[in-house]
Parts: C-alpha cells; sequence; structure tokens
C-alpha cells in the first residue's frame, strides 16, 4: 500500500501507510528543525523513496511514499568458503530479512541485517551465508546458500544443497 500521489493527503493515511493505528499521535517533524522520533518524517525515513529529513516539510513530501515489505528467514554462519555451506547443521541462531516475493531469498533479492531497508548485508569480496527452513533445529542441514558480494546486500546467486 502506498499513499497517493497526488491530492489531499492526510496524517491518518500516512501512519496507516507506515503500520500504525490511523489514530496515532503524528507530528510533522517535531518541534526542532531535526526530526524528532515518533514523528512522521522520521518514520518515512525508511520509506521507498525515503523522506527528505532537511527541514523545511511539508505533507506534499510524502506523495507515493510506501514500505518494502520484508520476509524473515533464518541463516547459518557466513564463509567465504562454499565447501562449508550444506555441511553446516544448525541454524547459526540469526534472522535476516529479504524483499522478494518468496519465502527465502532469490538472485537480486536485497537481504537486510533487520527488518528494515537501511540495513543491507555487507558481502564485503564475497561471502555465503546458507539458510534453513524455518523452524530449523540443531542436526537439521540448510536448504541452499546465497551469495553476496559488496555493500548492497544483493544476492548474486543462490545454490541449493543436496
Amino acid at each position: 500500500m502506498s499513499l497517493p500521489s497526488s491530492g489531499e493527503i492526510k496524517a491518518s493515511q500516512m501512519n496507516t501507510v507506515a503500520g500504525r493505528s490511523a489514530t496515532a499521535n503524528a507530528p510533522l517533524s517535531g518541534t526542532s528543525s531535526t526530526p524528532q522520533t515518533g514523528s512522521l518524517v522520521k518514520i518515512y525515513a525508511t520509506a521507498n523513496p525515503a523522506v527528505n529529513q532537511s527541514a523545511p516539510h511539508a505533507f506534499s513530501e510524502f506523495y507515493g511514499r510506501s514500505f518494502v515489505s520484508l520476509t524473515a528467514f533464518n541463516v547459518g554462519n557466513p564463509s567465504v568458503f562454499t565447501s562449508d555451506m550444506c555441511s553446516q547443521t544448525a541454524p547459526g541462531g540469526n534472522t535476516y530479512y529479504h524483499d522478494g516475493s518468496g519465502t527465502y531469498p532469490a538472485v537480486n533479492d536485497i537481504v537486510y541485517l533487520s527488518n528494515s531497508t537501511s540495513n543491507p548485508v555487507d558481502g564485503g569480496s564475497g561471502i555465503q551465508w546458507p539458510y534453513f527452513a524455518n523452524g530449523a533445529t540443531l542436526g537439521d542441514s540448510p536448504l541452499a546458500y546465497f551469495r553476496i558480494t559488496g555493500s548492497t546486500g544483493t544476492v548474486q546467486s543462490v545454490t541449493n544443497c543436496p
């Protein structure tokens, strides 16, 4: 769901799109030139596209904004060595998130460390992470592993485990 791209826009609509109650307290930016925590401008810093964080602010800055829906999945310990990936036997206890439409990440999805698009996984010069079925426990094998190179969090490849 996104905000309208033109016409009237209300604080209640902004709250709803941001996943808040339509009647939540919704100051535009707060009492200073720096957007305050809980203000609509601060909340929409992670929207797609983000609302400019520099004053002055107006409701028109929110036209067409939306939030990317992220999906959680379990990952194991990262490694630069491909041979280690399918031999792990327990999830690493980490939950990552991806912006794709499937249960698990696919090529060109972006993987994030938290449920926010402001923190993509940094794969450096090439790191792989195995991922496990949701609810996996000690002794379970990974389903596959994915590779990320660079700091954008973009999945370069996915390899199924036997």
